[in-house]
């Protein structure tokens, strides 16, 4: 053989046992790649969440069950806790500072009821949050309300701009066909869980302004103003201040037409939890015409010197898990709404077709009517950042 031939042989065995070498060297990166993710080379990494009260247990599940799946990221074994948290003083510790020793570990997200809340962290601190907030699960504002109310509301067509005309004027409800039953008599809470009252003032101030959906100029109209005060100055109080307690006075009243409380706004998901156990229908829920306002539950990504980029894409990565259509429905299992089978109708709670959702105003928008509605020392000073929407509309629909 010439030389040139053995050269070109011996060339090819050297170029196939370079592959073979090459292959074998990149199986065992794999492998010690897989066995260091799998001991997690990083550590541990806990997620801190705080979510609305009523949220909370049930997304605490989900965490609990991403969390024993060892997820990885960025080569951190991950831990998901939530708990529960009063949004106001949720929203003071983000704008103010976080004092760990009085609140506990600094969040990495926080879930409130609606964007009442998120809108006044994204005005007061917009360097707190990551990216736009998205709704995880949603309810729509209803009112609940004594069985005979709810018959004449939906006989009348009751409308979310009437509410402030029927809770000014004496004997009201006499042109919903109740003459001994006096005015609306509506309470609009504003103790624990109270973002109904605001978003129900939202959709009445759409109304009253004809728009189709609330900007910041609307919520600044005089008629505005006046509307939501004819409702609040009229209202009558809550036994703790809060819907839940407005819902329990109207189910236990001995006489529906003399009740101090007639109705209150509350979330259907609330509602439902209030009820699912009665044989009969003690409360009813009312859904006036109009655009139907939401609480949209939205995801506010935090952001700051106290969350690690681990922590933000765990985050965004829990979120993703708990999207899919078989975790949430240990959400939708509860009453709220998202991509996943509701619960079985109620004697009081039905989960009616929503087909004209409230979109979720702007922040300014948002603030003017909390002002209103909670009055003018609510929420934290607003930075001179202009703030944007703090969530997604919500869908409309079961």
């Amino acid at each position: 053989m010439s030389r040139g031939v053995v050269a070109v042989l011996l060339a090819l065995v050297l170029v196939g046992g370079l592959v073979v070498v090459w292959r074998q060297l990149g199986d065992h990166i794999a492998r010690q790649g897989d066995a260091a993710a799998g001991v997690c080379v990083e550590g541990d990494t806990t997620v801190s969440i705080i979510a609305d009260p009523g949220l909370a247990d049930g997304l605490g599940t989900i965490a609990k069950q991403y969390s024993s799946d060892r997820p990885i990221v960025r080569d951190h074994c991950i831990t998901v806790a939530v708990r529960a948290g009063d949004p106001k003083v949720t929203l003071d510790g983000l704008v103010g500072g976080w004092d760990t020793k009085s609140l506990g570990a600094e969040p990495s997200a926080w879930v409130p009821q609606s964007s009442v809340w998120s809108s006044e962290l994204t005005t007061a601190r917009p360097d707190a949050v990551e990216g736009d907030a998205r709704s995880l699960v949603t309810s729509p504002v209803v009112l609940a309300t004594a069985p005979d109310l709810a018959k004449a509301a939906a006989a009348s067509g009751l409308d979310w701009g009437q509410l402030p005309t029927l809770q000014r004027r004496d004997n009201s409800l006499s042109d919903l066909g109740l003459p001994k039953w006096g005015s609306l008599r509506l309470a609009m809470p504003t103790g624990a869980q109270s973002d109904p009252t605001a978003l129900a003032a939202q959709a009445v101030a759409t109304q009253v302004t004809r728009s189709d959906s609330l900007t910041a100029e609307d919520a600044a109209l005089p008629r505005v103003a006046s509307s939501i005060e004819a409702l609040t100055d009229g209202a009558p109080s809550s036994p703790d201040g809060s819907a839940s307690g407005a819902v329990k006075q109207i189910a236990e009243a001995a006489d529906d037409s003399a009740a101090s409380i007639h109705a209150v706004p509350i979330t259907e998901q609330q509602l439902y939890q209030l009820t699912r156990g009665d044989n009969e229908e003690k409360v009813s829920e009312v859904l006036p015409s109009g655009p139907t306002p939401f609480a949209d539950f939205p995801v506010v990504r935090l952001a700051g010197s106290g969350v690690s980029a681990v922590q933000t894409d765990a985050v965004s990565d829990f979120f993703d898990y708990v999207a899919k259509p078989e975790h949430l429905a240990t959400l939708t299992a509860l009453g709220f709404r998202g991509d996943a089978p509701l619960p079985e109708p109620t004697p009081t709670v039905t989960f009616p077709v929503t087909r004209e959702p409230l979109p979720v105003p702007p922040a300014p928008a948002v603030l003017t009517i909390n002002r209103l509605v909670f009055g003018r020392d609510f929420g934290p000073p607003a930075s001179s950042a202009e703030p944007s929407s703090a969530a997604t509309s919500p869908a409309a629909g079961g």
